[in-house]
Formats: C-alpha cells, structure tokens, sequence
C-alpha cells in the first residue's frame, strides 16, 4: 500500500495547529485548562512560559492554593499577552500551512508573488528605518523583542527583518525557474551521453548484429561485445559499471579523464 508522506505531514501539521489554537484559547480566554490539571484552582489562565520555572510546579502551585495564596502562575481569564499572541499565531500557520497550497501558475501565483514581493519591499524599508532609528519605539524592533517571549536582541529583529523581506522580494518565481533550467540542462546532457553510448554500443531494442556500418565490429569483438552488454549506472560518488569511453574509442580523452574507460 503506497502511503503518502507529504499527505501525512500536512495533517499531522493541521491537527497540530487546530490543537494549539483551541488550547490557548481555552486557557487564556475562558480559563478551562486550569481547574483540570490543578486542584484547587478556579477559571483562571495558567502561563504556560513560567510553568517552566521550578516554583511554578503543579505540586507547588496546588501548596500555594490550599494555603490560601494566590499562585504567581496563575492569572485572570481573558488577559492576553505577547507569548498568547504568539503562540495562537504559530498554530493558525500550522493550519495554514497544512490545509493550503499556494498556486504555482495563473492569475492568482501572480497575484500572490506581487503581494509577496510589496511586503518584502516594507520589511525591508522598515528594518532599514528602525535601524536609523527613524520609527517609534513601540513599532520597532524593540517593541517587537519586548513581544517575543524569549530573550531576542533588537538587532537579531532587525536582521531578521531584513532577511525575510529580502526572500519575500526575491520571490519562488526565480528559483523555480532556475531549478527548472538546471534539471533541464543535466536531462539534456545526460540524454546526449546516453545516445552516443546506444549508438556506439547498441541496445537492447536493436540487438548487435542487426547493427549496420561501423557498429558491425562489435558482434566480431569479444571484448566490444562484453561492453555493450553493460549499463551506465551512475551513483553520487563513483561509477559503478565501467566500459569503453565512446568517445574516443579506448583511446582517451577529455571526457574519461584519458583512461580509456568510463
């Protein structure tokens, strides 16, 4: 049965988004985590960064409630930071990523692609604009670490800016079409090879002593015969099979490194 990882990869990625979404959801706007995995505790929010810490452990956080304290990781339902944010925008483009595909050819893929390349031209221009600190504090790169709930520098932001924008402008249209190029340009060169080797040696589809002219020889060769019996396999690191150069005839060239062989 054939299974279909890229299938299997986009929904594992769409459960994991719906999965996240629906979590922070439920504890940051209704606060329904809380009273089911600590006991004691009322429909509050449990920020999920500062479980991390050793006071913040269930063990201790049910201690700090019997006793009639309130927990510091706990906080009211309905308050939204930078990390809920965060973390609610990483698993929308879990689903996004897993239940939509972009267009590759027609209207829309040009659309998109100017889009792409208008938002790449702003986050350029606005790393280079934080970086004369031209733009105000709360919209910069500052304002933005201040968000992140890890400790970034302001810099690292800005480069990152810089780097993502630069990609959005350079668009897929140019590497695709590269990519497209260079396979193109190897099938070519591949096809080439192999046509001379057929011609030199024959094939499976015109046996050897049907051939006419020049090829007549290799019926009468044992060891041409021997050849033309082989197969040009290539893997990464080394030729696997090896026969008389076609193009020089065995007697070196170029192209079998003047060996004789290939």
């Amino acid at each position: 049965m054939w299974i279909d990882m890229g299938s299997i990869r986009r929904n594992l990625a769409t459960i994991v988004g719906f999965s996240m979404v629906a979590f922070v959801i439920a504890n940051v706007q209704f606060g329904m985590v809380a009273p089911q995995i600590i006991d004691g505790a009322d429909t509050s929010k449990v920020d999920v960064l500062k479980m991390l810490e050793p006071h913040c452990a269930i063990s201790e956080i049910e201690s700090e409630l019997a006793e009639g304290n309130d927990s510091f990781c706990l906080s009211d339902a309905g308050e939204w930071n930078g990390a809920d944010l965060l973390l609610i925008a990483e698993g929308v483009f879990m689903v996004f990523v897993g239940k939509f595909k972009f267009p590759q050819q027609g209207k829309w893929a040009k659309r998109l692609r100017r889009l792409a390349f208008i938002g790449g031209c702003s986050l350029f221009c606005l790393a280079i604009l934080d970086r004369l600190e031209i733009l105000p504090r709360s919209v910069g790169s500052e304002g933005i670490a201040d968000l992140i709930p890890l400790e970034v520098s302001p810099l690292f932001v800005q480069i990152a800016m810089a780097i993502i924008g630069a990609f959005m402008m350079r668009g897929p249209k140019y590497w695709e079409a590269e990519a497209v190029d260079l396979t193109n340009k190897r099938l070519e060169s591949r096809r080439a090879v192999a046509d001379k080797f057929r011609s030199k040696y024959g094939t499976i589809a015109k046996p050897l002593p049907e051939l006419h002219g020049k090829q007549q020889r290799v019926a009468r060769s044992p060891l041409m015969h021997r050849d033309s019996q082989l197969s040009m396999q290539r893997s990464k690191s080394s030729v696997k099979v090896r026969a008389t150069c076609p193009y020089c005839e065995g007697a070196g060239c170029k192209s079998c490194n003047f060996s004789g062989t290939i």
